[in-house]
């Protein structure tokens, strides 16, 4: 019989027991990635092409992706979504940095259906003129009111001393509405798009013929030659300040050029970045926020690039406390370079970072995102396993090592603007 005045034993999490997609050669640069143990009916499948904002200008890069699915000369946007919404289905398109995705989400009962109808739109897009004037004035009004927010000028700022010698750093400006035309797209459509996809993840419980009709269709679309990046990163601290007139809050952006999770310092340093402001309970909110209340909240993290990273912290600050902030970030980072973390702090960091990695690992549609996160790098599965290890056993010590050598902020660049 149960005994209920007993707690149940904590057993630790030694690893998380993934399912690896199966891989379905596409073309000699493309490939299928499929996760067919499924419960429901639920099915997503991801379109990744060679056509983020890296290829072009990133307005060229943004708007393509914004019109891809705004009709053929076969069918208009609207009718793409009532075909769309009738199916009980729903798509989107992400561009981002170094690609751009398109998501299908539909049910087993209506997938074959709907894979025909998107991907005719994405190969037969006709990028319309006046859907193209609509969307670049949209785009247009949305750049004009960000520029301005101090959120937007402090991220333009650190982009620029940052990344600002790279692709990555390239910067949407006003003129550039101006210079983009319908061919514009066109051309990158054609490039990017029609021989640019690079792989498709398929989750769901589906037949196997709709996976190989999927195959077929997707070998029109392959890449003919794999993608590189560069990052020739020269960035040197800086101290950078951009009035705002009448602003009456000041954002800051402070950071480095650091790494992505190939390197061997990755997980470590992710653990110390939680400490520091990867979470509610982390210093810089513990501080900043709760403590002092110059800001609803502020954070740090790491972002990831094929071949590099940086990180940073972010937040928006009462314009009379903005220097108050910035010192007490200085003093949070010397505290974890001077100071051994106690034990019970870290203890509470393990127990939240197994827990935020156990939530963002369930069921199969986490699954295959946990698994792009680290097929991208070349990476397997068994990177969790060293991830939990390692949150497991860091000591203070090591972490203390890791600050004095990645948190310093004389290698800092700092931004404010307001």
């Amino acid at each position: 019989m149960l005994d209920r005045t007993k707690a149940p034993a904590i057993n630790p999490v030694e690893q998380i027991q993934f399912v690896a997609p199966e891989r379905i050669e596409v073309g000699s640069f493309t490939e299928l990635l499929w996760v067919k143990e499924v419960d429901d009916e639920a099915v997503k499948i991801d379109f990744i092409f060679n056509a983020g904002k890296l290829r072009d200008s990133k307005i060229v890069a943004e708007l393509s992706g914004e019109l891809l699915l705004s009709g053929t000369p076969e069918m208009t946007s609207t009718e793409f979504n009532e075909a769309i919404d009738l199916l009980g289905g729903f798509v989107n398109v992400e561009v981002g940095s170094e690609d751009a995705t398109v998501s299908i989400y539909g049910l087993t009962t209506t997938i074959a259906e709907l894979i025909p109808i998107v991907m005719d739109a994405i190969i037969n897009a006709d990028f319309s003129q006046k859907e193209f004037d609509q969307q670049l004035q949209t785009l247009k009004q949305g750049f004009l009111i960000a520029q301005e927010k101090v959120s937007t000028i402090a991220r333009r700022a650190f982009v620029e001393r940052l990344l600002g010698n790279t692709d990555y750093g390239r910067l949407t400006q006003l003129e550039d509405f101006s210079s983009v035309d319908r061919t514009s797209l066109v051309d990158f459509h054609t490039a990017h798009y029609l021989k640019g996809l690079m792989k498709i993840c398929v989750v769901g419980n589906i037949e196997p013929a709709i996976i190989e009709e999927l195959v077929q269709r997707a070998k029109y679309l392959s890449a003919e030659e794999e993608y590189s990046f560069d990052y020739p990163f020269e960035t040197k601290p800086a101290s950078v300040y951009v009035k705002k007139d009448g602003a009456v809050q000041t954002a800051i952006r402070v950071g480095r050029i650091l790494f992505n999770r190939t390197h061997e310092d990755y997980i470590a340093f992710s653990v110390l970045n939680t400490i520091f402001g990867g979470y509610f309970g982390s210093r810089l909110m513990s501080n900043i926020r709760e403590d002092k209340g110059y800001t609803y909240g502020i954070g740090s993290g790491v972002a990831q690039f094929k071949e590099s990273g940086y990180f940073f912290i972010s937040t928006e600050v009462g314009k009379d406390v903005a220097d108050a902030a910035l010192a007490e970030i200085k003093k949070e980072m010397e505290r974890l370079a001077t100071e051994v973390i106690p034990a019970e702090e870290l203890e509470r960091v393990r127990s939240y970072s197994i827990g935020k990695l156990l939530k963002g690992s369930d069921g199969p549609f986490a699954m295959m995102d946990r698994y792009l996160a680290v097929e991208r790098f070349g990476m397997d599965l068994s990177h969790y396993d060293e991830v939990i290890q390692t949150i497991r056993t860091i000591t203070p010590e090591r972490l203390q090592e890791l600050a004095k050598k990645y948190l310093v902020w004389e290698d800092m660049i700092v931004v404010k603007a307001g």
